[in-house]
This record gives C-alpha cells, sequence and structure tokens, in this order.
C-alpha cells in the first residue's frame, strides 16, 4: 500500500525440522532454556537478517540469521521453560578450608539438580567450569566431575542428561585449590 505506513510483508514461510534440547549454565541463571538445531540449513538459502520464529503455533520472538557455516548447524533459542527446575548449591559437608604448614587448602563441592516436572522425558545440557588460575602459586585440582566432559583449556565442564517425567537427576562438581596460606582465592 502506498498510504506513507509501514507494512510487514512475508517473504518466505518454512516449516524446518529441527533437533530440541534444553540448556542451562545454573552458574549464573536456574532457568532451563529450549533451543532448536537446525542442521544443514545452507540447503533452505536463508539470506542474513531478522526472521520471526512460530513454535508450536505460538509467537516466541525474533532472530537474526548469520551466515555462518552451514556444518555447525543454526541454533535458535525458544524461551524458558518454568516446568523444569534447576538448583545449584554448594554442599557444605563437603566444603572448607584446611591450614596445612606453609599452604592453605579449599575443598568446593557443588551440586546441580534437575527436576522434571513435564509429561515427557527431555534432553538437558547443563554447563558449568572449573576455576581456573593464571598465578603459578595457586594450583586448582578437580576432584569431582560426575561425568562431566571437560575443555581443559577452558574448563568448561559439559553434562549431557536425559530426564524422564517428574524424575530429579543430581550430578556433582567439586575442586581442591592449594594456595600459600597469605593468598585470598575467590571463586564462584
Amino acid at each position: 500500500l502506498s498510504n506513507n505506513k509501514q507494512h510487514s510483508v512475508a517473504l518466505k514461510e518454512l516449516s524446518i525440522p529441527a533437533e530440541y534440547n534444553y540448556v542451562s549454565v545454573p552458574k549464573y541463571d536456574t532457568s532451563a532454556y529450549l533451543t532448536a538445531t537446525i542442521k544443514d540449513y545452507a540447503q533452505y538459502n536463508l539470506l542474513p537478517g531478522e526472521a520471526n520464529v512460530i513454535f508450536d503455533g505460538m509467537y516466541v520472538g525474533k532472530t537474526n540469521i548469520r551466515a555462518t557455516s552451514a556444518k555447525e548447524g543454526m541454533r535458535l533459542s525458544l524461551g524458558k521453560d518454568d516446568n523444569i527446575s534447576i538448583t545449584r548449591k554448594k554442599v557444605n559437608d563437603k566444603s572448607g578450608t584446611k591450614m596445612l604448614s606453609s599452604r592453605k587448602q579449599e575443598d568446593v563441592m557443588y551440586e546441580i539438580n534437575v527436576r522434571n516436572n513435564k509429561k515427557e522425558s527431555i534432553q538437558i545440557v547443563l554447563e558449568d567450569q572449573k576455576p581456573l588460575s593464571a598465578n603459578s602459586d595457586i594450583e586448582i585440582t578437580l576432584v569431582e566431575k560426575d561425568g562431566a566432559e571437560i575443555n581443559e583449556e577452558t574448563g568448561k565442564m559439559t553434562w549431557k542428561l536425559s530426564v524422564k517425567s517428574n524424575e530429579t537427576k543430581k550430578v556433582r562438581m567439586g575442586y581442591q585449590i592449594k594456595s600459600a596460606k597469605d593468598k585470598s582465592v575467590t571463586t564462584k
């Protein structure tokens, strides 16, 4: 229309198959986010730009399509799911500080609980991080990883869990920090 008002026009509408997973990084946010990964999206000839995402007949939001490697797949966030509850807490009876002659040893243990309150099973990827030290006087050793995949360069820990309906799964991560008594070490 030529009435000097803005109009939206659908250029292309596609129904694309995707792999769905939940992702959470409870160290920063205890929410679970549903993500869709579209493999081999180059076949759809998508142009870079803004696109509307509609999931299960509902408008979820906007996303930007970027021209990245088609081998990686395109990952879209479909929003937070309140039917999955996640907690991350320090296990006090497994955490503490000991003084050893001129060194200090601190043990830290975290427990992450995932509760699926949905009617169907879910796949969820949990991410956390083992602390890294740039100071050679501070030694950090991972003592509990509970089956996590670990990137030694970044310290990133990844758990891939399958959680049935109304089930709770627990994973633990623990590390030990050895440093000089006079050094103050801070971790989250």
